[in-house]
């Protein structure tokens, strides 16, 4: 492990060591170790999720990840996947800048994702990326499920949480935004009728969750003023 890390820049560790870094190729590293001694990664480990996500992407002709390599170093109880960044620019850091977001084009990927059996868990700010050419990519891809066919109501409704809960997606809890958001979402999918009818009003449902203000906090309990000698 040593040797494969000699010269890589760290990029993201915690305390349990290295979690991502870059090589100086510009190769990434991403490192996963098993969080939980029962878990399903005991018998497909995230990396090889992360790998075969990454496959399954491309085949529907979306941008992600170009995988180089999967190492097993039982040494150390870590899986590592080597691969070539995708080149862009995260849609978080746009937001964080203020640059303008063109929330229809957003609309129609995530449509795009969910028509193509696309169900990506951590689909938010951070795990988007604006690629060369005006599209949009993913990155941190181990967190997805990929069907063979579009994604049902139910989950494409729930896939909205990740992006309405997001702090960077604050435009899109606006009601004029999501409006907007919601319309070029149903035009992409070409749903008509009742299903379209459905879907919008359970996105609004949704939406609401996530919309409402917080109530003000009351004045609270009156205290009896302190005197001097204990200020």
């Amino acid at each position: 492990m040593q040797r494969l890390l000699q010269g890589a820049r760290i990029l993201e560790q915690d305390p349990h060591g290295i979690k991502v870094a870059q090589l100086p190729s510009g190769t990434i590293l991403k490192l996963f170790r098993r969080k939980r001694l029962l878990s399903s990664a005991a018998w497909r480990p995230y990396a090889l999720r992360f790998v075969d996500n990454a496959r399954l992407l491309q085949q529907r002709a979306i941008p992600t990840v170009q995988i180089r390599s999967y190492l097993h170093c039982p040494q150390r109880a870590r899986h590592v996947v080597a691969y070539r960044p995708l080149p862009g620019q995260v849609l978080r850091d746009r937001l964080a800048q203020g640059e303008a977001i063109d929330w229809r084009r957003v609309a129609a990927f995530v449509a795009g994702l969910h028509d193509s059996g696309v169900y990506f868990r951590s689909l938010h700010s951070g795990n988007v990326v604006c690629v060369h050419g005006g599209g949009f990519g993913l990155i941190d891809i181990a967190d997805m499920r990929v069907f063979a066919k579009p994604l049902g109501l139910g989950r494409r409704v729930r896939n909205l949480r990740p992006l309405l809960r997001d702090p960077q997606m604050a435009p899109l809890r606006e009601r004029e935004v999501f409006g907007t958001f919601l319309e070029a979402y149903v035009e992409a999918t070409q749903w008509h009728g009742l299903g379209a009818s459905r879907l919008q009003a359970l996105a609004w449902r949704r939406w609401s969750r996530f919309s409402r203000p917080r109530p003000a906090a009351g004045p609270g309990p009156v205290r009896p003023e302190a005197s001097d000698s204990h200020r």
